[in-house]
């Protein structure tokens, strides 16, 4: 089995406040699980890390892909020289916010490395 890791800025401030994780589906990770599970990446094969508050070395060595999610996540990943794929954050502003939207940007970026 694949597996996935998902990489992050910092958990926001409402997460805290809820008392809630990217595997609770809840805030932006509703429309992130809805957009991978829609290019089939099953929801529990998926792990989450945040590079400013995770230790670097437990991304560093993940045995499988690794997603980062939004720019400045992709600039540490690249001065880490840590390889991964891009998306953005699903919580991003713009019109990629839209759902449909935003299940086709992840679709184009990373439905090549689901097998």
């Amino acid at each position: 089995m694949k597996k996935y890791l998902f990489v992050g800025e910092k958990r926001s401030e409402m997460s805290k406040k809820m008392n809630v994780t990217w595997v609770d589906k809840r805030l932006c990770a509703g429309h992130l699980s809805k957009a991978v599970e829609a290019i089939g990446i099953n929801w529990s094969e998926c792990t989450f890390k945040n590079v400013f508050e995770d230790d670097i070395n437990e991304i560093r060595t993940f045995e499988g892909v690794v997603i980062a999610m939004g720019r400045k996540v992709e600039r540490e990943l690249k001065k880490e020289q840590i390889q991964h794929e891009f998306i953005y954050h699903p919580a991003t502003r713009g019109t990629v916010r839209i759902i449909e939207n935003y299940k086709a940007h992840v679709k184009q970026q990373i439905a090549h490395i689901v097998i």
